[in-house]
């Protein structure tokens, strides 16, 4: 189990600002119920916003809290990897700033791991994305299944937890345009599936 490990969040950031005052209060809320020492990491992926300077603020009363400021928009994956590679934890959960999953799910996260198991990832109990996005998803999924065959389980959700040796395996991958939920899928880790 890991209630002697630190816990590291990785939160990509990007044109956030409005979201971000109500996201971070509920993830701090949550991550001192945890009994574990953990850090927030934020990636900011070159917002024009305030949403830099807003989590800069905080950082200033919050030592939980750690930043890293990218120069221009670099996307998503990028700032992910980043902060998998700054991150300290020996647990890294991996989650949006958007509150399409709730920060209060984290828990059931880090409760599904056993000594077994090193890849937490999240199933949605139901969709709250946009038919586009959903339809995007399905050919993405069908596309998989037809390169990979049937074994191959592709998960999109980007709300995930894993421990330090999957962080080390992602970054030993020489290709830098790495998906990962397919990479993930590739890597063949003990995993188990979380409905959030």
């Amino acid at each position: 189990m890991i209630d002697s490990l630190q816990v590291s969040v990785v939160i990509p950031v990007f044109n956030e600002e409005p979201v971000l005052k109500e996201f971070y209060p509920r993830l701090k809320k949550e991550a001192e119920s945890w009994d574990k020492s953990y850090e927030l990491l934020f990636v900011d992926d070159g917002s024009t916003d305030n949403s830099f300077e807003l989590i800069s603020e905080w950082k200033k009363v919050d030592s939980a809290i750690r930043v890293i400021k990218f120069t221009r928009n670099f996307g998503q994956q990028a700032a992910v990897l980043a902060g998998f590679r700054k991150s300290r934890g020996e647990i890294v959960v991996q989650i949006d700033s958007d509150l399409q999953n709730p920060p209060e799910e984290i828990k059931r996260l880090l409760d599904a791991f056993t000594d077994e198991i090193d890849l937490v990832v999240t199933i949605p109990r139901k969709r709250r994305d946009s038919l586009l996005r959903i339809l995007g998803s399905k050919v993405l999924q069908s596309t998989a299944q037809v390169l990979f065959g049937n074994r191959f389980k592709l998960n999109l959700s980007s709300f995930r937890a894993m421990r330090r040796s999957v962080i080390e395996k992602i970054d030993q991958c020489q290709d830098r345009s790495r998906y990962m939920a397919v990479l993930m899928s590739w890597m063949s880790v003990p995993t188990v599936q979380v409905e959030v």
